[in-house]
């Protein structure tokens, strides 16, 4: 098969007149004749433009305002120029072009394209080959390209005396140390040069550098300054630091116009709540201080609620102490160790850096069963148009190699079992359609795969590998359409008709999702080599071993890091800060004393429970539980991205079900924890467990079941104390003005000024609802004065302390001199649909307690959800 290429495609040819432009001074001649006078057979042919820096900046300066570029700088700074190209664009095959496009309009000869990596060195000489009888076409000129080799410096002398166009493909790690034979000096075949570097600079190249940002090192830096480029290009979907910007095609507009797949996420996770959750993220072990360990617990919040959560962790700290998890009783740190990579722990397990879950073997099967499944749908919906391939990534080979290795029989069996649901594919063997391609060596005359870094010579030959079959893999003549091989050759793989994206590691994923990504985003091909844009096709699906939630999270993190996402406020040490004040003169008032005899009277409350009531209520929803067996989900979504580059999730159906976890199941004293963490009696969680008729599902999933029990129990008991057995009492005490009413710090873009009828000079507010809601009260006739109440102003409740939004003096007729005055207390809930729904059960059990405080006062109490007061006064 042979690519075809579309020579038209306007983003393309943006990117490449965003480069071609800058040297344009309205009058350029190609002088080829000053290149044809050879001085003497050693003579060298340079590079050679005929336009000053003041043209440059001119031309750049323009150029970045057709594109909607901000100029970052008044000046140029270097003659570095930066392309930004999503991923799958095409982004080689601008800067190869653009390289003719320089010699055709400024007789331009010597470029040097620079990468950080084998893997990408091969890529590019991969579609040097692909393109040459395109551009041969478009330009009518030959060109000559070479990769860098040390053993074969003639070619080197070759690229600085042609007079024709040349193209050295190097690695930065090639020539940057002193020792490498490109720098050496007094060498007998240099000739008057002192080194090979010395003869490359004098051409005065350009440097086209492929991802710079793995180039920016000074070690690096000062390599490529002894290269003498005439400028330097650079090009990358992912800059760390831009340099005289001059194009930016960001993923979210190429998402949008189509350019690239779009992408679904199969998020696996376990329902294993009884699963040990240890997993370290991160170690710090800076020189003189104690190593620090970030890692993932399972964390239980005062709502008795559960969920995963990132902690530092050092040498002694006690896990219970820190989560107020159960399962993490009696375990502390007993080292935190760098140089391993790994955290001890005092029962003598090790947790390694990255390490997964425990239940490894399950969430691998489903992964490749859901993997294999949607190519095989995939494919037959494609019928024989375009071949579809699926890509797993692994971290350790000898999980693939060998006949009875885990993914390779994994693999087996899912692909038996499903393929007789795919006519295309009842007859096909497993063994058949996937191959692994690793780096390799041979031991004693027997093959041995190995496990690799992905700058080798053994990965030089699985690169070579990767690219000669590029073309081949997508012939339905190789049946071969399950491609495995090592994470760390991930920059290899660009083949457009990848599909699916399988991560199949021991460790979770620290690919960049846009690298992850970045390997199917490319538009397929179909057979005949013509590039498919139908959007329906046009579909990435990431099997991640995560939920598709962290992957999103993970996702939204780069597009913010890459400033694709205007990113929320944050707040600054060093920000702006206010000392509100109270206002005496308010404070004083007739009015206001009012107001706080109405409300500021303190109470007590007493409860009063009914056993029986609490029993029958447990019992019947525990009976309503529904708890699965210990299986893996999938959760399928779509990624979508915000006009603001919001990265968003739409869900797409039901989990569906995958391995069941195999492990032993360890069931510890139920009653004593549901009593202890709960508050209620052992006799008392007896009785209601006697009586659940769904205690068998116990046995299925443990933790689960008890986790459900004790919530059950705790919303039963919340309930029955709150609606039934809670009374409020007045003291005879109040809350004193003095006390509540002092001076206080915020954030002066938190605050906005008080005016003549606040109690304080200042209004802080936490949120834009709160704002105009002050904004309101501030404007609005029928207010008198009002007050955002300080925080020492609590109502006690059975789960803790309340405090309410707002006092206000509201005068329905505020022309009437000495008219009637309401005294309200109110909380404020802005931009829900349904606040009663939407807030979490132990606010609104809070709320509630509020209002049976301010019932027990005899003070108006109520809910506002309108920011122009218009729900401010009840009206029964």
């Amino acid at each position: 098969m042979k690519f075809k290429f579309d020579s038209a495609l306007d983003y393309q040819q943006e990117a490449i007149e965003a480069i071609a432009g800058i040297f344009d001074t309205g009058s350029n001649v190609v002088r080829v004749e000053n290149n044809a006078v050879l001085r003497a057979s050693d003579s060298v042919v340079g590079n050679e433009l005929e336009i000053d820096e003041a043209r440059i900046l001119k031309n750049v300066q323009s150029i970045q305002e057709a594109n909607h570029i901000e100029p970052k700088s008044a000046t140029l700074g270097s003659m570095d120029f930066s392309i930004e190209m999503e991923t799958g664009t095409g982004k080689t095959y601008v800067y190869l072009r653009t390289i003719l496009d320089l010699h055709k309009r400024y007789g331009l000869t010597k470029f040097i394209i620079l990468v950080p990596s084998v893997a990408i060195r091969e890529g590019v000489l991969k579609t040097l080959e692909q393109t040459e009888e395109h551009f041969k076409d478009m330009y009518n000129t030959g060109y000559n390209h070479f990769v860098y080799d040390s053993s074969r410096l003639s070619e080197v002398r070759d690229f600085a005396q042609s007079l024709g166009v040349q193209i050295m493909i190097m690695t930065i790690q090639s020539f940057k140390d002193e020792t490498k034979v490109l720098r050496q000096t007094d060498r007998d075949d240099t000739y008057s040069e002192k080194s090979y570097i010395d003869l490359v600079a004098k051409t005065r190249p350009i440097v086209i550098m492929d991802e710079p940002q793995n180039m920016e090192s000074e070690l690096s830096q000062a390599a490529i300054g002894e290269l003498k480029p005439l400028f330097r290009l650079r090009y990358s979907a992912t800059h760390k630091e831009l340099h005289n910007l001059m194009y930016r095609l960001t993923p979210v507009e190429a998402y949008r116009r189509g350019l690239v797949k779009k992408i679904q996420v199969f998020g696996v996770r376990d329902n294993d709540s009884g699963a040990f959750v240890f997993r370290v993220k991160d170690i710090e072990a800076a020189r003189g201080a104690t190593p620090k360990a970030t890692v993932v617990l399972e964390n239980k919040n005062a709502a008795g609620v559960y969920a995963e959560k990132e902690m530092k962790l050092k040498y002694g700290d006690d896990l219970f102490s820190k989560t107020k998890n159960e399962k993490y009783a009696g375990l502390t740190v007993a080292d935190v160790n760098a140089q391993h990579n790994r955290v001890e722990l005092s029962d003598g397990n090790f947790c390694q850096l990255d390490a997964t879950t425990e239940n490894k073997e399950e969430i691998f099967r489903t992964q490749v069963r859901e993997t294999i499944k949607a190519h095989l749908d995939k494919q037959e919906s494609l019928d024989g148009h375009i071949k579809v391939l699926s890509l797993f990534f692994i971290d350790k080979v000898d999980n693939y190699v060998h006949d009875d290795s885990l993914i390779r029989t994994i693999f087996t069996e899912e692909f038996e079992r499903l393929k007789h649901n795919y006519p295309r594919f009842k007859r096909t063997s497993a063994a058949s359609v996937h191959k692994g391609y690793f780096a390799s060596k041979k031991v004693k005359g027997v093959l041995e795969y190995q496990d690799t870094r992905g700058d080798s010579k053994p990965d030089k030959e699985a690169y070579d590998l990767i690219m000669r079959e590029k073309e081949r893999l997508l012939s339905f003549d190789e049946p071969v359409s399950f491609i495995f091989s090592h994470s760390a050759l991930k920059e290899g793989w660009d083949n457009p008709n990848i599909f699916q994206i399988c991560t199949l590691r021991e460790t979770r994923s620290t690919m960049k999702k846009r690298q992850e990504i970045g390997r199917g985003l490319r538009l397929p091909l179909d057979v005949s080599g013509v590039r498919v844009r139908e959007p329906d096709i046009n579909i990435l699906t990431v099997i991640a071993n995560e939920s598709y939630q962290e992957y999103a999270s993970a996702l939204q993190k780069e597009f913010n890091e890459a400033g694709y996402v205007d990113t929320p406020e944050t707040i600054n040490a060093k920000e702006k800060r206010m000392l509100v004040k109270a206002a005496p003169k308010n404070l004083e008032s007739e009015v206001f004393k009012a107001l706080w005899e109405r409300i500021s009277a303190r109470t007590r409350y007493s409860i009063e429970l009914k056993t029986d009531l609490l029993v029958t209520q447990a019992v019947e929803e525990i009976n309503k539980r529904d708890i699965s067996n210990l299986v893996v989900t999938v959760d399928k979504v779509t990624i979508d991205f915000g006009e603001d580059g919001e990265v968003k999730t739409i869900y797409a159906g039901s989990p569906v079900a995958g391995a069941r976890i195999k492990r032993d199941i360890r069931i510890g004293n139920v009653v004593d924890r549901v009593a202890r963490e709960t508050g209620i009696t052992r006799k008392t969680v007896l009785e209601i467990l006697s009586r659940v008729e769904n205690l068998d599902l116990l046995f299925g999933n443990p933790e689960e079941y008890i986790r459900s029990a004790i919530v059950v129990v705790r919303g039963v008991l919340n309930d029955l104390l709150i609606n039934d057995g809670l009374k409020y009492v007045p003291t005879g005490d109040a809350w004193e003005v003095d006390l509540l009413f002092t001076d206080f710090e915020v954030l002066e873009r938190k605050s906005i000024v008080g005016g003549e009828k606040s109690a304080f000079d200042r209004v802080p507010y936490d949120s834009e609802g709160e704002r105009k809601f002050a904004e309101s009260l501030i404007a609005s006739p029928n207010v008198k004065l009002f007050t955002k109440l300080p925080r020492g102003f609590r109502v006690d409740t059975p789960l803790g302390v309340y405090i309410p939004d707002w006092a206000i003096v509201w005068s329905p007729n505020p022309a009437q001199v000495g008219g009637e005055k309401l005294y309200l207390v109110r909380e404020t809930k802005f931009g829900y649909k349904d606040w009663k729904k939407e807030l979490p059960q132990a606010e609104l059990q809070k709320i509630f307690c509020g209002r049976r405080h301010f019932a027990a006062i005899k003070a108006d109490f109520d809910i506002v959800e309108q920011v122009d007061l218009r729900d401010l006064v009840r009206r029964d």
